[in-house]
């Protein structure tokens, strides 16, 4: 369950890592089937510093239909759910300009710059490339300066 504080301390984004942060709910058919490219993007770089966070906006007592849903789309990712039936103070506790639609996915960058933002439906090569141009490379074992030791 996720407080509007901790959802304010999310988007700040204190870590050292690029973050992908997706809002999400049950009842949007689109969000759920937009889940397994958010799980794949995960699995692609979480190996580097990068991370994602899914955020449930359903009510607190729907947490059984939310994990449901994570479970049939095999996410492995941390997800949190809304502890508040307000949901725009909760989704104004992270973000005052969103409008209040979802899926609200957004890209940040270690200290809470924007990469990228976007409401409703989303380009997944896109925000792939955004998180890709803001990784760190140098000390990347796939690093192409690397590949011409191994052959």
């Amino acid at each position: 369950m996720a407080t509007a504080e901790d959802l304010k301390r999310l988007r700040s984004n204190p870590t050292d890592k690029v973050l992908l942060i997706n809002f999400w709910a049950t009842w949007r058919g689109p969000c759920v089937t937009e889940m397994p490219d958010i799980e794949t993007t995960y699995r692609m770089f979480r190996q580097r510093d990068f991370d994602l966070v899914t955020v449930a906006a359903n009510y607190p007592d729907e947490q059984e239909g939310v994990l449901k849903v994570l479970q049939q789309q095999h996410a492995f990712s941390r997800n949190l759910l809304f502890a508040s039936d307000d949901t725009y103070a909760m989704q104004a506790a992270f973000e005052p300009t969103w409008e209040g639609g979802v899926a609200f996915t957004m890209v940040i960058a270690p200290g809470g710059r924007l990469l990228y933002q976007k409401q409703g439906k989303w380009d997944i090569l896109e925000v792939r490339r955004v998180i890709l141009a803001h990784l760190e490379n140098q000390t990347y074992v796939g690093h192409p300066a690397h590949r011409a030791v191994f052959r």
